[in-house]
């Protein structure tokens, strides 16, 4: 089952069309221009320190939304569900924990927790109910980070479906807002953001579309009954692979090999199921890094093809 599980249990605004690509303007026409961000990108290849980073990071994408997922299935089967407090959810991990919080907003400042789940953080699809009352601390900074942040896409895209990621850490809360989906032939890539808060989720402290439109990627059968095994995409607005993007061929693993590139660049960059990044020089028609899955580097030396990564 999939977040989308959420629109029909309580017309969630939040997470409720999750991963499966829609027509970008299926919501309505975006009301609101993305920031103005420089298309030229210097023609370098990314180091080891920053493909570490985005692997983790596209993990961590991972391990919540998993997470979110079986919360939002265990939510739909409670006999004794009551879907009038219910405006809005995310999913956290905090100290050994993942929680996964069901609620809304008073006064656009304190969140209301009226279903919760927890799971250890290894393994964020054990999700097991857990009273409201046990739930650690307060959850008003990161409701109302995922609250702006997801009101700011809306404005950008004009979609109700998305799916937002939140992390905190000792000096600020990070919320990934990425498009929902629903059709299981279609999934959209791009329409994402990434936003920096402060810990009260009052200040906006940076915001970055990471691409500048949607692209949707059809993966219905051919003529020959066959289905796309790798695709091939341009950023518009960050050079390099994302975490986002990673995330999803990970979550979503009949995407095949998503390779992209910024425009005029002669690097680009191809990431698989498993996690694996791998880096293509279009001029020498090789791999010159490679991050596999394991989180180990490879050799630059092997001679491969964009499909073939």
């Amino acid at each position: 089952m999939r977040r989308a599980l959420l629109g029909s249990v309580a017309l969630l605004t939040l997470g409720c069309g999750a991963h499966r690509a829609a027509s970008p303007n299926s919501q309505g026409p975006a009301q609101d221009a993305a920031p103005a961000v420089s298309k030229t990108f210097p023609d370098t290849l990314l180091d080891e320190s920053e493909l570490v980073r985005i692997q983790a990071r596209a993990r961590a994408i991972v391990a919540s939304e998993q997470g979110a997922i079986r919360a939002s299935d265990l939510l739909s089967e409670r006999q004794d569900l009551d879907t009038s407090g219910l405006g809005m959810f995310f999913t956290v991990a905090r100290g050994n924990a993942w929680y996964s919080v069901f609620g809304h907003m008073e006064g656009g400042e304190r969140f209301v927790p009226v279903y919760a789940y927890r799971a250890p953080v290894e393994f964020s699809e054990e999700m097991e109910a857990l009273p409201v009352g046990e739930l650690p601390a307060s959850f008003d900074g990161l409701a109302r980070a995922v609250n702006a942040a997801t009101e700011r896409t809306f404005k950008v895209h004009g979609r109700r479906q998305m799916n937002p990621v939140v992390f905190e850490d000792s000096d600020g809360i990070t919320v990934y807002v990425m498009q929902g989906m629903t059709d299981p032939e279609r999934f959209l890539l791009g329409g994402d953001f990434r936003f920096r808060f402060s810990l009260d989720g009052r200040t906006v402290r940076e915001e970055v579309a990471l691409h500048q439109g949607m692209i949707p990627v059809d993966m219905s059968e051919d003529a020959e009954g066959n289905h796309p095994t790798s695709s091939v995409h341009t950023h518009v607005l960050i050079a390099g692979p994302l975490e986002t993007e990673l995330s999803m061929v990970m979550l979503y693993p009949q995407l095949g090999t998503v390779c992209v590139g910024a425009h005029g660049q002669t690097v680009i960059y191809c990431m698989r199921p498993d996690g694996a990044i791998r880096a293509l020089s279009l001029k020498r028609k090789d791999v010159v890094r490679e991050l596999r899955g394991d989180g180990t580097f490879g050799s630059s030396e092997a001679s491969s093809s964009p499909v073939d990564l």
